[in-house]
């Protein structure tokens, strides 16, 4: 089996049928994302190995509780205790492989070709009281309705992304026609309750603020974070939605657009 770190920072186990072999593969990536991969599955032994705990491999593999699969890697741990490759924690010493460098489009490649995707426009809000902050996506997508669940795409590094994790909830706020003072505070005005001032805006007791005119507000609990690449993926269960009449615009080609009739 292959632990495989990607450079699109998703962590998987490949080929977990065969147990006459355990290394973890690393895409070509920069250093520091290497080393934070490897922290999430357990830790580095020099420069060729990784220390992996048996209980990751099990949760990783898809096949946990599987007599067959069971057995064949009770079988596999009893090799390597033999063989000296369990440590004192209990943990399995596994050989660190390089992946080849795979071709992909360029930056600009890719940002010129997303460009001609028309996307609706979001301003998602999270935090309560001073603690507020807000985003404007153009990622919003439907997960799936049952049960109801929406996401989209955060920067690691946004100074959104820091408040919205340790909030744990979010409302996302669809706009249209007349919203561009709101489009304009969420884009230029420092992060926190200056992107708020519009009137517009209320929030209640433990919830994330809402665009009371939003052609749609979807209020959210965070239930699961994903890191791939720069980005976090975020998912969030809809617990209360609302719905205002108004036109909608959208994001093309590195404008706001309104739709014609």
């Amino acid at each position: 089996m292959r632990f495989h770190l990607s450079d699109s920072g998703t962590l998987s186990l490949r080929e977990p049928m065969d147990f006459k072999r355990l290394e973890v593969l690393i895409d070509p990536q920069p250093p520091e994302a290497v080393e934070r991969a490897i922290r999430r599955i357990g830790q580095r032994e020099g420069d060729t190995h990784v220390r992996l705990a048996p209980s990751v491999l099990r949760f990783v593999s898809g096949h946990a509780g599987e007599p067959e699969w069971e057995e064949g890697f009770a079988r596999m741990l009893d090799y390597a205790q033999r063989n000296g490759w369990v440590d004192a924690q209990g943990q399995v010493r596994a050989h660190i492989s390089h992946g080849d460098q795979e071709e992909v489009v360029s930056i600009a490649e890719f940002k010129t070709a997303l460009r001609a995707l028309p996307a609706g426009i979001c301003a998602v809000s999270t935090g309560q009281g001073d603690e507020v902050a807000g985003m404007i996506v153009s990622s919003l997508t439907a997960v799936c309705a049952e049960p109801p669940m929406i996401g989209f795409f955060a920067h690691r590094q946004s100074s959104f992304t820091a408040p919205l994790l340790e909030s744990g909830r979010f409302a996302a706020n669809v706009l249209g026609e007349g919203h561009d003072a709101v489009m304009a505070q969420f884009l230029q005005a420092p992060q926190g309750l200056a992107r708020f001032s519009d009137e517009r805006w209320h929030s209640e007791s433990g919830q994330a603020p809402v665009l009371a005119d939003a052609l749609a507000s979807m209020e959210c609990d965070v239930v699961w974070t994903q890191e791939l690449g720069t980005h976090v993926l975020v998912v969030g269960k809809v617990r209360r939605s609302r719905n205002s009449p108004s036109n909608p615009v959208v994001h093309f080609n590195a404008a706001t657009h309104r739709i014609a009739a």
